[in-house]
């Protein structure tokens, strides 16, 4: 089964709990939340963890204090000596903070959709993908763009491998109906991909190794803060 957390960031009930959300994590974490120049940077980083830690605890009955991350050699976070099939992945952009999880391995992808070059596209998606992009216009090209990003992006972060699968190497149709059609790279795994939106300005894209219908849960910062305290 695979779940998400998502979370609306409020910068106001942000900084009130940012204090609080630091006590529970590692030394390590406090020192690079810290070095962020932008408060909401710091908050949605911190928020990021913290919306981790609560569903590994919850999910796998761990204690906070059980819990240590690390990551692969392509950057990927993991939970460290983890002795249980725990997957999980996190994201944030613009107003939202999002962590997918289970016992597979999730990639999960959130992008505000601000104004784009759109000669990016030609650089990193495949031809028919630019080709049909092209085709679009107006609203509906940027966010097809969109759509198409948090697609790759939650691949690469599901393979664990990131920019070493070149973008290019695999492409994405997204049809009338909202459905993904995927086409991967010569010898990957079989991947299953849901594309949505956040709200009206923000694109999610999901993807997993697990035919299974995700799991969403929305949380408000009084649900987070009573929910802090499984992590004490």
């Amino acid at each position: 089964m695979i779940e998400v957390y998502m979370l609306r960031l409020d910068e106001r009930k942000a900084a009130a709990l940012y204090p609080v959300m630091l006590k529970y994590v590692s030394e390590s974490k406090r020192e690079a939340v810290r070095r962020f120049r932008r408060p909401i940077d710091a908050y949605r980083s911190l928020t990021g963890e913290i919306l981790a830690r609560l569903a590994i605890c919850k999910r796998w009955q761990l204690s906070n204090n059980e819990l240590s991350f690390c990551k692969n050699e392509f950057g990927k976070p993991l939970l460290d000596n983890a002795t249980i099939d725990c997957e999980f992945n996190v994201s944030h952009s613009g107003d939202w903070v999002v962590c997918a999880f289970g016992d597979c391995p999730v990639g999960i992808d959130v992008e505000l959709m601000k104004p784009q070059d759109l000669s990016i596209a030609e650089r990193f998606f495949a031809p028919v993908e630019y080709e049909m992009l092209m085709s679009l216009a107006g609203s509906r090209q940027l966010t097809y763009f969109y759509q198409l990003w948090t697609l790759k992006e939650s691949y690469i972060k599901a393979v664990g491998k990131g920019m070493s699968i070149p973008l290019d190497s695999f492409s994405f149709l997204i049809k009338e109906d909202g459905e993904v059609a995927a086409s991967l790279e010569a010898g990957a795994s079989a991947a299953y991909f849901m594309q949505t939106f956040a709200d009206d300005d923000h694109a999610l894209a999901l993807c997993t190794f697990q035919q299974t219908e995700p799991i969403f849960k929305e949380l408000d910062y009084e649900e987070l803060e009573s929910l802090l305290s499984m992590l004490q």
